[in-house]
């Protein structure tokens, strides 16, 4: 009678067991918390709980979640998908319980639905066997989109160096305007994302290919294209310019013509210049 007290007794100390276990600094190497990245495949490694050895443990129990936590009970069963949503019953391992990555490979976002890693200790010294503490780790945001409806649009033609350019990009945060190429700037040259700037266009006259590429937060990108025709204008401050005729060649009717037209403007216009009349002088001698 004394035994089975004691087992009663015991019992409950051996049930809350695997409250106890709990992984040991857990965290995600290839993702940031609250960080929208690009990279689709989470990568998480943890620690086995201090004095826990392989063998008094079962594995872990570990899964993605979103948009919400999830914390382990005893009715989740073992499961061979790895994703979203699924559970992962890992085995503990031959060698040691101290190392161990876990990927969500292909999880796929838009940024804006968060991700959840969650981890528990399997105790096999329990029947059934019971999860302990559930670690959670995230939110982790994944964002695999690039920035929608990527335009530009810039004067057809200038003579101006200095160009309006008119943008626009859905999620984009970043811009990189260049001549060259896409994504041609350096670290530097990198702008936030505005609906309209000014651009100076290279040297010399003719089409000037204007690329932009636009990127979000995560690092996704998409382009745009337009072109202008850079034309320089000729002005000369203070002087008019010198229009010069040039007069065919005639043969002699035509020279002939051309006189005649002469005389004729002339009569015309009352320019005719009529010749003097040249009176004698008379002298009278009065003596």
């Amino acid at each position: 009678m004394t035994n089975i007290l004691f087992i009663i007794l015991l019992f409950p100390s051996i049930t809350s067991a695997s409250e106890l276990w709990q992984v040991q600094s857990p965290f995600s190497s290839s993702h940031t918390e609250n960080i929208p990245s690009m990279n689709n495949s989470i990568t998480v490694e943890w620690s086995a709980p201090s004095g826990l050895t392989p063998s008094f443990t079962e594995g872990y129990y570990v899964s993605f979640s979103s948009p919400l936590k999830y914390t382990f009970t005893e009715s989740d069963t073992a499961s061979t998908i790895r994703g979203v949503g699924e559970i992962l019953k890992l085995n503990k391992s031959s060698g040691s319980t101290n190392s161990f990555n876990v990927i969500g490979e292909g999880i796929n976002g838009t940024g804006i639905e968060p991700y959840y890693f969650n981890i528990a200790v399997l105790d096999d010294m329990e029947i059934p066997f019971t999860p302990g503490v559930t670690i959670h780790l995230g939110p982790y945001f994944i964002d695999t989109e690039a920035p929608k409806f990527p335009s530009i649009s810039t004067p057809q033609t200038t003579s101006s160096s200095n160009i309006p350019i008119t943008l626009g990009a859905s999620g984009a945060s970043l811009m990189c305007i260049s001549e060259s190429g896409y994504g041609n700037c350096g670290a530097l040259e990198w702008k936030d994302y505005t609906t309209n700037c000014y651009w100076s266009v290279s040297e010399g006259e003719g089409v000037k290919n204007i690329y932009v590429q636009f990127k979000d937060v995560a690092g996704n990108t998409s382009n745009a294209f337009s072109t202008t025709l850079y034309e320089i204008e000729n002005t000369f401050s203070g002087a008019k310019d010198v229009v010069a005729y040039a007069i065919p060649a005639l043969n002699e009717w035509g020279i002939f013509l051309f006189i005649i037209l002469m005389i004729t403007s002339a009569l015309y216009s009352g320019k005719m210049v009529r010749p003097k009349k040249i009176y004698p002088k008379i002298h009278i001698d009065m003596n």
